[in-house]
Formats: C-alpha cells, sequence, structure tokens
C-alpha cells in the first residue's frame, strides 16, 4: 500500500526553532488526556480532542514515538477516524500497562532501584496509594524524573498510516 502524505494535527505537532522544541500541548500523560493543556495554560476544549489526528483523516495509525519503548506497540484505530483524543487515550493506556516480570528482570539493578523510587512516589502521590501499590510498577514509572510531560519528552518520529 503506497503512502500518501499526511500532516499532523497541531496539537500533536512539535515545532523545532532556533534548537527550542515548542509543543502546543502539555500533558502529564500519569492523568487522563482530559488533563491536557494548551502551552498558554488554556484548556483543551472536548471539540479539538475529537479532531482528526492527522489529515486526511484515517482509520487506523500506528504510531512510533520515542515516548515508548519500540516493544510496547501503540496501534489506534476508529472506524469513524483516529482522533486527537484517539491518540492520547491510547498512549495513556499504554504507559498504565503494568512491566512484565521479564521487563523488570531485563532491567539493570540501577534502573530498577530508580523505577522503584518513581513507583513509590507515584503511589504516594495517588488519591488511592494501597490501589497503585497493589498495582505495581507501570511502564509509567519506567519514565524519569518527574513530572511526565508530553511537552518535555514528546518526540513524534513517525506516524505510519
Amino acid at each position: 500500500m503506497p503512502y500518501s502524505r499526511v500532516t499532523l494535527n497541531p496539537i500533536l505537532s512539535c515545532n523545532q526553532t532556533g534548537g527550542r522544541s515548542e509543543v502546543p500541548l502539555r500533558w502529564d500523560v500519569r492523568y487522563s488526556p482530559r488533563h491536557g493543556v494548551h502551552a498558554s495554560d488554556a484548556a483543551i476544549s472536548p471539540s479539538e480532542l475529537m479532531q482528526p489526528a492527522i489529515y486526511p483523516p484515517v482509520k487506523s495509525l500506528h504510531i512510533v514515538s520515542g515516548l515508548v519503548s519500540p516493544t510496547w506497540p501503540i496501534t489506534v484505530t476508529n472506524p469513524s477516524g483516529v482522533t486527537v483524543w484517539d491518540v492520547l487515550a491510547n498512549i495513556h493506556a499504554t504507559l498504565r500497562v503494568p512491566i512484565t516480570h521479564s521487563e523488570w528482570e531485563a532491567l539493570s539493578a540501577k534502573q530498577r532501584a530508580r523505577i522503584q523510587q518513581v513507583f513509590y512516589e507515584r503511589c504516594y502521590a495517588s488519591r488511592d496509594s494501597k490501589r497503585e501499590h497493589s498495582d505495581g510498577v507501570h511502564r509509567i514509572d519506567c519514565y524519569s524524573p518527574l513530572p511526565y510531560s508530553l511537552a518535555s519528552r514528546h518526540r513524534w518520529s513517525e506516524a505510519v498510516v
């Protein structure tokens, strides 16, 4: 299937000028995408979240990003067309998945210690720390330091349609 030229929705885009990255979305990925805001701190409206993630709209999108491990695929589907909400909700859901025992065992002792610290900080900050603790280490805990802002970590490298 031939690839067509696509344009990323401005909310998801990252402009690099003069060595600086400008990202229009600030979002702590530990929380629902509903908590994301524009760089100006203005709330993102529900209508903006329902806009197509890319133009022209597609029904399925495979996301490759520096934000997540290549072993944690993010494929977004929506028969009505993939929206900004679909992309953000799928990133959030992917990072909320507990890591596997084999992923944990593959980490060095230093990495495990750092991830455990982030895990305990996340549990402590939670409204329901007992539940968070019982759910175990999630993929999001592999990212440090806090906060996990999409603005500081967001680097779309490719969107395969």
